[in-house]
């Protein structure tokens, strides 16, 4: 049975105007700025276990809603780094579930590179594109979807394609455009992430497959505001050295250029 989690991030920025490019950022002795208070005192508030990052130079983030400190970690941090610029100081670890873990003073560096979360124009750059080569067989993708959207049942005859799998496996699966999607897969679980004029709207799905036809479905797919839209699925028709086409199951005529990239793209990264 796939759970649904709740999950939610903000982030936000408040120092503005150039900074020195330097070769580390110095020390710093952390201290919240007053926004960065208000945000981190109304964490306590939030459900699951919180964290909170923060920068030297205004930027945060935070998340809540998670069962594991890990998560909710790389989330709060992936948060503070999506609103960073090349020559700002990188974010740091503040708190975790309410409890403060950053260190008194700590050493910080500049950051020279920053990936902004959707975009499928910049994630190759950042993350690098996965090595991946693969051949589908549209026909007999469409007809496995069309079987499967008639009966339900036949979910559990779809021909799993271990290789395939592997080849998604932690990775994320976008467009090419700047304005894009990226789903991620996970033993279990996954999510799709797009970018739209609200926002990004953040979809969690369980279980998933994928055929050797190339059908990918995505199985109990609900969004974050609760709403569910059960199954999703995607013909792969090809990828070559991560490259690929692919169509929307439901409208297999479509091709659109994907990307298979080798890092998670759906939230904010710095090097």
């Amino acid at each position: 049975m796939f759970v649904k989690r709740v999950l939610a991030l903000v982030v936000g920025l408040a120092v503005l105007g150039p900074l020195p490019l330097l070769a580390d950022g110095g020390p710093w002795k952390v201290a919240l700025n007053k926004r960065q208070a208000d945000k981190f005192a109304a964490l306590k508030e939030r459900p699951g276990i919180t964290a909170f990052a923060i920068s030297p130079d205004g930027a945060w983030g935070h998340s809540w809603g998670y069962n594991t400190t890990k998560a909710a970690s790389a989330r709060a941090l992936a948060g503070c780094r999506g609103f960073l610029k090349p020559g700002r100081r990188d974010c740091i670890l503040f708190a975790v579930d309410g409890v403060i873990v950053a260190e008194p003073v700590v050493k910080t560096r500049v950051v020279s590179k920053v990936y902004k979360p959707i975009n499928g124009k910049t994630a190759p750059a950042f993350f690098g594109r996965a090595a991946v080569d693969f051949t589908g067989n549209k026909a007999a993708a469409v007809a496995d979807y069309k079987a499967l959207e008639k009966a339900p049942s036949h979910r559990s005859r779809l021909a799993r394609d271990k290789r395939l799998e592997a080849a998604l496996m932690k990775r994320s699966f976008m467009n090419t455009q700047h304005r894009a999607f990226a789903i991620w897969f996970e033993a279990g679980h996954g999510a799709q992430h797009s970018k739209a004029n609200s926002g990004i709207l953040r979809t969690d799905f369980g279980e998933w497959v994928a055929t050797k036809d190339g059908l990918v479905c995505m199985f109990d797919s609900v969004s974050d505001s609760g709403k569910r839209y059960g199954t999703r699925c995607l013909i792969i028709h090809e990828i070559e050295n991560g490259a690929a086409r692919f169509s929307w199951a439901d409208h297999p005529g479509t091709k659109y250029k994907g990307q298979i990239i080798a890092g998670d793209a759906r939230y904010g990264a710095a090097k």
